[in-house]
Order: structure tokens, then C-alpha cells, then sequence
């Protein structure tokens, strides 16, 4: 198989050769077959005629004179990139400067030929083939990935809606048993299951944030949680104080730290914040390896952090911490501090 036949097996190639010289036309086709090109080559000497070839057929390749009666090569160079711009074209003239090779080339022209040359032609010619045939693979494996890009994110985010919708869902059905259950004890479970489930929104939320994100921005949901869970407390007046780097880990790790803070955060307001003004002081940072959560205030009695810790010692919290590989400590020597949360931060940047 020749070379032709391997960039177009099934057909020769369509070439549009613009040329008011017949004896011109001749030598270049004769160059061309002289090459073992497998051509089908149509000639064309005007401009309306080169314009209705242009949008009458697909070329594989087009071939231009320079100086032409009333036109020149330049003109249908312009025409061609607007109309053909992945064809490649090839200047085959008697007369072309440097200075108008130079333009040519800036304005789109694959190459250039002098006709006293010709057998340089064939060479360019199938360099451009291939060079088209190289463009044309890449931009269908562009097309492909885009393609399955978009088919992944309408998938994202139909699955983020429906996720929305379950939770909601969920979260509403909570209220209404809550709303409904005669004992305390029970609201009190079904409260709590239910600041759960809303942690767990809010991972969701910010992590499915229309864009799909591969990393949970820790310190975003931490300030937000925070915020609405010390602007939600009736009777006492928390103030919420941030010292938080920008910490993200990998979306793996959004649902399981989500809760861990959550469980910390609601404990230490339902035990050590009872009944007084304070501040809720919050320091996020990644220091050596490690990722430090940490609540304190100007000061804590013995009492508050002891309430603190005996309230979060359930299974829940050491479940997810476990999970997390997370040290959780309530340090007793320095009362301002309530509790400090340390671990792994291989993932956090």
C-alpha cells in the first residue's frame, strides 16, 4: 500500500487546485501522479468558482496559485479558513516572495511550493495529510472526552439532586416522628439524629457544589456549622470566633469529619455553654503532618469541661474518630482550651 493509501484507503483524495494556467494545472497533476498519488483533482480559475467549490463538496486537500486574474491566493486562503479551516492549503506559484510566504503562513497556509520545484510537492503534500489526519484524531479524541465529561457531570449531578431530595426527605420525616413522640427522651433522640442528618447535608452541599469537587473544604463547613448551630441557642448568647487556615481533604473523608466536628461542636454547647455568654473560639490549621481542630473560650470552670467530656464520650464519637484515626483530648491543665481534635493530615492542603 502506498502512502496515499494509507491516509485514505477507500478513495482517492479530493484535491481543489485553483489555477488559471491549463499548462500549470498539467504539471502539477503529473507531478502528483508521478508520486503514486491516488488523486481526483478539480480545477478552478475564479473566485465565484473557487467559493462554489468550497461549500459544494469536502476537500481533502487544496492547492492555490498566487496571482491570479482579479484574485489572488491570499483571497482564497481567507475563504478557505473561514469556510474549510481543517483543509489543508498549499501555495503552488511562479512567483512568491519571502515577505508573502512569511503571511501566508501567519494568515493559515500549511506550506508553500515554487512551480519551477515540483517535486517538492508530493513530500508537502502528504506531510499535510498526515498533519491533518493527526489534528483530526485529536479533535474527535477531544470531542469523545468531552463527551463522556459531560455525560459524567449531567450524571454528578443527577445524582446530587437526588441525594438532595433523599435527605430532605429523610430530614422531614424526622421532624414530623420528633413533633409527634410523647416522650422527651425520644424528641431528644430524634433532635440529635436529626442534626446528624443536617451535618451530613451540609457536607453534601458544599462538597456538590454544581462543580463536582474531589476535595471537602474543612474549613468552609466548619465556620458554617458554627455559625448556625451557636446562632440557633435560645436563652444564651455565643459568639463565634475563626482561626482557620484553608484546610481541604479528599471528598472520602467529607461524611466522617462532617459528623466528628458536628458530635464535638453540639456537645460542648449543650454541656460546657449552659446558661452563660461566652465565646466560641475555633482554630483549624495543618501543622506538621497533622490537622488540628480545636474550640476554646477566655476560660472553662471544672465543672463545664468536665460536662463537656463526660457528654462526648459516647460510641458515636469514637466510632468516628477511630474511623478518622483522630485524637481527641479535653485538656484539664488549661482552662481556656475544651477540646482538641488531632490527626492525620497526609490528605489536607
Amino acid at each position: 500500500m502506498d502512502r496515499a493509501s494509507a491516509n485514505h484507503p477507500d478513495r482517492a483524495l479530493r484535491i481543489l487546485l485553483l489555477e488559471d494556467s491549463a499548462l500549470d494545472a498539467e504539471l502539477v497533476t503529473e507531478a502528483l501522479l508521478a508520486a503514486d498519488l491516488r488523486i481526483a483533482l478539480e480545477r478552478v480559475v475564479s473566485a465565484e468558482e473557487f467559493t462554489d467549490a468550497i461549500h459544494g463538496g469536502h476537500w481533502d486537500l487544496i492547492l492555490a496559485d498566487y496571482l491570479l486574474p482579479a484574485f489572488n491566493g491570499l483571497n482564497a486562503l481567507d475563504i478557505a479558513r473561514e469556510f474549510a479551516s481543517a483543509t489543508p492549503f498549499v501555495f503552488v506559484s511562479g512567483v512568491l516572495g519571502e515577505e508573502v510566504a512569511v503571511e501566508a503562513l501567519k494568515r493559515g497556509a500549511t506550506d508553500y511550493v515554487l512551480k519551477d520545484k515540483l517535486e517538492r510537492l508530493p513530500p508537502i503534500v502528504l506531510r499535510a495529510l498526515a498533519e491533518a489526519r493527526e489534528r483530526d484524531e485529536k479533535r474527535r479524541a477531544q470531542d469523545a472526552l468531552q463527551k463522556s465529561l459531560d455525560e459524567r457531570t449531567a450524571l454528578l449531578h443527577e445524582l446530587d439532586h437526588r441525594v438532595k431530595n433523599n435527605l430532605q426527605l429523610l430530614l422531614s420525616l424526622i421532624a414530623i416522628e420528633a413533633r409527634q413522640a410523647e416522650e422527651e427522651q425520644v424528641r431528644q433522640v430524634l433532635g440529635r439524629l436529626k442534626e446528624r442528618m443536617q451535618a451530613l447535608a451540609a457536607a453534601h452541599r458544599d462538597l456538590y457544589d454544581g462543580k463536582g469537587a474531589a476535595r471537602f473544604d474543612v474549613s468552609r463547613f466548619t465556620r458554617g456549622l458554627c455559625e448556625e448551630l451557636t446562632a440557633s441557642l435560645r436563652g444564651v448568647k455565643i459568639v463565634p470566633e475563626f482561626e482557620t487556615d484553608k484546610v481541604e481533604v479528599e471528598a472520602a473523608k467529607a461524611a466522617p469529619m462532617a459528623l466528628l466536628f458536628n458530635e464535638i461542636v453540639v456537645n460542648a454547647l449543650a454541656q460546657a455553654y449552659r446558661e452563660r455568654q461566652g465565646k466560641l473560639k475555633l482554630a483549624l490549621r495543618t501543622r506538621d503532618g497533622a490537622l488540628l481542630f480545636q474550640l476554646s473560650d477566655d476560660a472553662f470552670s471544672v465543672e463545664e469541661k468536665q460536662a463537656a467530656r463526660d457528654g462526648a464520650s459516647g460510641t458515636i464519637l469514637k466510632a468516628l474518630s477511630r474511623q478518622l484515626d483522630a485524637d481527641i483530648d479535653w485538656p484539664q491543665d488549661d482552662p481556656a482550651i475544651l477540646v482538641r481534635v488531632v490527626m492525620p493530615a497526609r490528605d489536607a492542603g
